[in-house]
């Protein structure tokens, strides 16, 4: 990470809009989902998701002790007997799906950051009581869903009916500036697709620290504590220690070995998850998913973010919505507890025009593929410019300075997940979006999609070398 704060105030990625050099721009929509791009939905919700698995962990599937027995079996019962069995989001039975995490090796996975297993983890949301009065099997069926389907993440808040409004703006933890325009609440385009795209990975590659979060941010403490590395955040320790100082992390206890991070989501996340409890439409953030996000956003925006109006501060962007790729980078590395470099791939001048990249796009596919062999998803941030938004195509486009074909208008975050080659050596990706309305993966080529990666971070075993390259060119040039 130690390289990253020299990067900051570009481009802010936030699901469906940009924002560049703290002007607002025009909303566009992610390309996966209306601006014509090449990709083509695959891989239905029917199954869980193929790739790398084998890679996690070494993968057990089968109850090995009387305690496992014991969960399991409670476990399934409890979801059997409910009516939460039933999955809203695809009518599969919730214990079949169960019965699939145990085979797959992701329910005995127990890479997480305390060690516990995904199933003691289910089992503690089972047997513990949850905050705000909250169904312990509906927890426990949303987590399975996730797990299950990781594609199911979603960073589309849903509305709000109009008399929970008038509950909520009638609490008195409420700010002034909501209760004096309450369509601040009205959430369309999030600004999430960060922390949603952080969330999809810990689920498709962390299920047991999935759970743990869940289970922790869904219990009567409200908070999951995390052990980090200090390493994980920079090879210099000192360097490590502002990091947590900027970032105005929490901590709990501390060395110079690791510090305990107490991470939460905002007050207001809980109201969220109150109305999701209550009024969740197919297409919407879940309980877990607006608590999971909302910790995610605290940890990267310094603890300034807002759930109820999807606002942010901090130090690091002036403008309200969304992370910057600093904030992804520092959460990525305390997620992963291992120490994370971003590359930030594309050139852009100063009035945010796309003016070339800092290596070839095959060093750029290298790089993804390298880290998808090692079992590793890679978040990567786009861009979109007028030229590749399609506009000046539109018949009334019209080319001035500010309206140039290379200029940026839009940023999103993506997670690959996979990839394929063909017999003639070309490259697909399989990809995962938050914010394209559906619950299954996408494949995009990668003569489509690498062109339009901003940056994205890797493990620094994969790009060390390369990103000092690119360093030593910025500087001689």
């Amino acid at each position: 990470m130690s390289q990253q704060l020299n990067s900051l105030n570009f481009i802010k990625f936030s699901g469906n809009n940009a924002t560049v050099n703290n002007v607002k721009d025009v909303t566009e929509p992610a390309f996966a989902r209306k601006t014509g791009a090449s990709g083509n939905s695959v891989y239905g919700k029917d199954s869980l998701l193929p790739y790398n698995l084998a890679n996690v962990v070494p993968i057990r599937t089968k109850l090995s002790s009387k305690e496992e027995r014991q969960m399991y079996s409670e476990i399934s019962s409890a979801i059997s007997s409910s009516h939460f069995n039933i999955s809203v989001q695809d009518g599969v039975s919730v214990t079949k799906k169960l019965d699939a995490l145990l085979k797959s090796g992701k329910l005995l996975n127990a890479s997480s950051n305390d060690d516990s297993s995904t199933l003691k983890n289910l089992y503690d949301i089972l047997k513990t009581p949850r905050c705000l009065n909250l169904d312990n099997t509906k927890i426990l069926s949303q987590v399975i869903d996730a797990l299950y389907n990781p594609t199911v993440i979603t960073q589309n808040f849903g509305d709000i009916p109009s008399n929970v409004k008038k509950n909520i703006l009638s609490g008195q933890q409420i700010a002034d500036d909501v209760k004096a325009n309450p369509t601040l609440m009205d959430v369309d385009a999030s600004g999430t697709c960060v922390a949603a795209s952080v969330e999809f990975h810990m689920a498709n590659k962390h299920p047991a620290e999935f759970a743990r979060w869940v289970s922790g941010l869904t219990s009567q403490n409200q908070e999951v504590e995390q052990k980090v590395r200090l390493d994980a955040l920079s090879e210099n320790v000192l360097d490590a220690v502002t990091f947590l100082n900027i970032f105005e992390a929490k901590q709990k206890k501390f060395n110079f070995d690791f510090t305990t991070l107490s991470l939460k989501p905002d007050d207001a996340a809980y109201v969220r998850a109150q109305v999701q409890n209550e009024h969740w439409d197919k297409g919407e953030r879940t309980i877990i998913d607006a608590l999971v996000q909302s910790t995610l956003m605290q940890l990267g925006s310094q603890g300034s973010y807002d759930s109820l109006t999807d606002i942010r501060g901090g130090k690091f962007s002036t403008n309200p919505q969304g992370l910057v790729e600093t904030e992804k980078t520092f959460i990525e590395s305390v997620i992963e507890n291992n120490e994370k470099l971003s590359i930030r791939y594309q050139k852009v001048d100063d009035n945010q025009n796309l003016i070339g990249w800092e290596c070839d796009f095959g060093k750029i596919q290298k790089h993804i593929i390298d880290t998808l062999n090692i079992g590793e998803d890679v978040i990567v941030g786009y861009v979109l410019t007028n030229e590749t938004s399609g506009r000046t195509k539109k018949p009334d486009y019209v080319n001035t300075a500010d309206n140039a074909p290379n200029k940026i208008i839009n940023g999103h975050e993506i997670t690959i997940v996979g990839y394929k080659t063909d017999n003639n050596g070309k490259v697909t990706f399989i990809c995962n979006d938050t914010d394209d309305d559906e619950q299954k993966l996408v494949e995009y080529s990668a003569d489509f999609l690498i062109p339009k990666i901003h940056h994205a971070a890797y493990p620094v075993s994969i790009v060390e070398e390369d990103l000092k390259m690119i360093e030593a060119q910025q500087m001689a040039a």
